[in-house]
């Protein structure tokens, strides 16, 4: 399975570096001109577009997204990691191929449950990649010896908190540390006032400790 990271080039680099470790991938940087709805993509950019299963978008340009995802092979799936407003979204969506996520880090088999059976791809990816998922591994004394990450958040921020924790005492404050740290590393956006009650973050904090399994 093949998998590109599609960027405008704010964000994008911490996904390429931490999928590629378990699929072949490529960060591609969409040149286009225009905008609104004259919008024109780079020819070389739509040609290398038939090489891939599964397309993770981070183009802050909603304009550039819509465009991107109208050419995309439709036997292709596109996880848009980057838009804003539920109209855009349903917008998106209606493709058939295409899923928006609040946070990247929340996929899993029970929000994708719906494409799992036409898309096989998505299977291969939530192996590896979506809610977190991870086993500590501690001694006689609670100390954590050992992480085995089973699924990491696809921006990597998994492993790079958790390994900050190895050697110390697992309890509920080492959990609310954990989920604390791990903000300093997410990259999603700040809370959108009057829209949403909890920060991305936040959301992210608590997903990362839902996922932990404290193993003797």
């Amino acid at each position: 399975m093949k998998i590109a990271i599609l960027t405008d080039g704010a964000y994008g680099d911490r996904a390429y570096e931490t999928i590629k470790r378990k699929f072949p991938c490529d960060i591609i940087k969409v040149k286009y001109y225009g905008d609104f709805d004259e919008i024109v993509i780079d020819k070389e950019i739509l040609d290398r577009l038939n090489d891939y299963d599964l397309f993770i978008t981070y183009t802050l340009n909603p304009d550039l997204t819509y465009e991107i995802v109208k050419s995309i092979n439709r036997k292709s799936f596109v996880l848009v990691g980057a838009w804003k407003g539920e109209g855009f979204k349903k917008q998106l969506e209606r493709f058939g191929n295409v899923f928006c996520p609040n946070l990247m880090c929340e996929i899993d088999e029970k929000k994708l449950n719906k494409y799992l059976n036409k898309y096989p791809q998505l299977q291969e990816f939530l192996k590896y990649f979506g809610k977190p998922r991870v086993n500590l591994i501690l001694d006689n004394n609670k100390i954590i010896r050992r992480i085995e990450i089973l699924r990491e958040a696809p921006c990597g921020s998994t492993s790079k908190t958790l390994e900050e924790f190895i050697g110390k005492k697992f309890d509920d404050n080492l959990l609310l540390n954990i989920g604390l740290r791990v903000q300093h590393f997410c990259r999603a956006g700040k809370i959108r006032i009057f829209v949403e009650k909890e920060g991305k973050k936040t959301k992210a904090g608590k997903l990362l400790v839902e996922g932990i399994t404290p193993l003797m």
